[in-house]
């Protein structure tokens, strides 16, 4: 079989890649080594949408971090998965944790997170009741959420489906060919293979193992 995208692994990730393709007029392929999707990294997810004050400015994972919670509200709507604004706390104890607080929230105005401040005792035990008497200060954030990984894979993956997406569980990746017209050749371990112009890597934990297929050892 011939495909113009070959994704390569059936999480959360390439759920949402294969979502995305197939809006468009051009034939993909969602490859997933399981016998069905989220059954990886993805279905032990935390569940946490992160605000993005940890990540370090200027980084690819600051930005996308950001724009990724900005965007999930509205993603979870569209695919009818529960989204769940919930705000997070980042609790210090004494005040070494509160300097701690103080570069999160440095850290995470540069990075654009909205709403973002550091709370009083106060102010923390009249938001939580049930927090330590030991808490001495919270860094807010508010934009932070929660949402079902599996869920959002799921329905993700259903979507790309009807949407034209061709879904191929077992198929496991264990060798790439690289023609010279530079197409490629997935064959998996059960000893079919696929033809691609384009393949995607979201194989999570194991994208090094797919990424080697192809020379890259880093």
């Amino acid at each position: 079989m011939y495909y113009d995208v070959a994704v390569i692994g059936a999480g959360v990730v390439g759920g949402l890649i294969a979502r995305e393709l197939s809006k468009y007029d051009i034939k993909t392929v969602l490859l997933e080594k399981c016998n069905d999707m989220a059954m990886g990294t993805t279905k032990a997810n935390s569940a946490i949408v992160h605000a993005g004050f940890d990540s370090h400015p200027g980084t690819l994972k600051a930005q996308l971090n950001v724009k990724g919670s900005e965007a999930m509200e509205s993603l979870c709507a569209k695919l009818a998965v529960p989204y769940r604004r919930t705000g997070s706390f980042v609790i210090a104890f004494d005040e070494s944790q509160i300097a701690t607080l103080e570069e999160l929230l440095e850290r995470g105005k540069t990075n654009g997170v909205k709403g973002l401040e550091i709370i009083s005792q106060e102010r923390l035990r009249q938001m939580e009741p049930n927090i330590s008497s030991e808490a001495l200060a919270a860094l807010w954030a508010p934009t932070a959420a929660l949402v079902s990984p599996y869920e959002l894979n799921i329905a993700a993956v259903e979507n790309a489906v009807v949407n034209g997406v061709e879904f191929r569980r077992n198929f496991d990746v264990v060798k790439i060919n690289r023609d010279t017209d530079g197409e490629y050749e997935l064959v998996s371990a059960a000893g079919g293979s696929i033809r691609a112009k384009y393949v995607i890597n979201a194989a999570g934990v194991e994208s090094d193992d797919i990424a080697a297929m192809l020379g890259d050892t880093m």
